[in-house]
């Protein structure tokens, strides 16, 4: 009588192997854009919410630079996540820009880098990346 024997063979393993390996470099770069754009919407929130404040500062006193505002040049406000920060510099009377600085992981977003707003509403990054991608 002849015996079959079962099992997989070494060749048939390593195949299996190198096919999980290239899905998961594929997962793994996913989840991490994934997560980088995450991060980006605590930047645009801290971004948004400092100009309103710079806006109802304007609404009050007739200018962004006023004493009695809540957002001043040189006072840096950090996102809810800690993933941006913003020191504001230049807020003049009618003009101001306000950039968010990645900060601890999120400093690795080459795609969208320093995500910046102005007075107009213009939004703009320092990225590689495009408008769409980061705003």
């Amino acid at each position: 009588m002849k015996k079959s024997q079962t099992g997989f063979t070494l060749i048939e393993i390593m195949i299996a192997v190198v096919v999980v390996a290239i899905l998961a470099t594929i997962a793994f770069s996913s989840y991490k854009d994934q997560i980088e754009k995450t991060r980006r919407a605590d930047g645009k929130a801290l971004l948004t919410r400092m100009s309103q404040q710079l806006e109802r500062c304007y609404t009050k006193y007739g200018r962004y630079n006023n004493a009695n505002c809540s957002v001043v040049n040189g006072a840096a406000q950090t996102s809810e996540d800690g993933y941006y920060t913003v020191t504001p510099a230049g807020i003049a009377a009618t003009t101001y820009t306000l950039t968010a600085v990645p900060q601890g992981p999120q400093t690795s977003d080459k795609t969208c880098g320093n995500l910046s707003l102005n007075q107009a509403g213009q939004q703009s990054y320092s990225g590689t990346g495009t408008s769409n991608q980061c705003w």
